[in-house]
């Protein structure tokens, strides 16, 4: 059952689903929360990455200023949500990019837009540019919608992977 701008804002008044900076009231929609992108990118370097070695994950961090950053066409960086998101125990959160940045070739998840109970942290936007213009991106833009669903009970291990307390983006992490 996805929650309603009621059930979430109960949630976030009993300190159970803790947003920070706590939405604003207008980031607080029908049945989602709007969550804005951090300011910080990180770029896979042009190498070979192998899955089975963390160590050929290399990255340039930058941060996007006033001027924004120019996202080519086809490319892939990894970002973050500004805001620290904790999942309670017996609720799932959803990510999907909010229409408007949809319309403009922009992509923020690669398939991978759950957020597991228990999980707390920054979200890692997996962002690539599907169009075939440069489209300019900037820090604090409303770039994701954050679904919470209720579970039908609260599950026995709630996440406590390795990409738990991430802060920022995080690069590819090997299992």
């Amino acid at each position: 059952m996805i929650l309603s701008d009621v059930d979430i804002i109960a949630l976030i008044k009993k300190n159970k689903l803790k947003i920070i900076p706590t939405p604003l009231e207008k980031d607080i929609k029908e049945c989602h929360i709007i969550l804005h992108l951090a300011k910080k990118i990180l770029k896979y370097k042009k190498i070979t990455g192998d899955l089975k070695k963390n160590s050929t994950f290399k990255v340039n961090e930058l941060n996007i200023g006033n001027t924004g950053y120019k996202l080519k066409p086809n490319e892939f960086i990894l970002g973050s949500t500004l805001e620290k998101v904790t999942i309670p125990n017996g609720y799932f959160g959803f990510i999907e990019t909010r229409g408007n940045i949809a319309r403009a070739g922009i992509q923020t998840h690669n398939t991978d837009g759950h957020i597991a109970p228990g999980f707390s942290g920054n979200i890692t936007l997996e962002i690539k540019n599907n169009s075939n213009r440069t489209i300019i991106i900037y820090p604090g833009l409303p770039f994701i919608h954050l679904y919470i669903l209720k579970m039908t009970s609260k599950c026995l291990r709630p996440y406590s992977g390795k990409y738990q307390n991430q802060k920022g983006a995080t690069i590819y992490k090997k299992d």
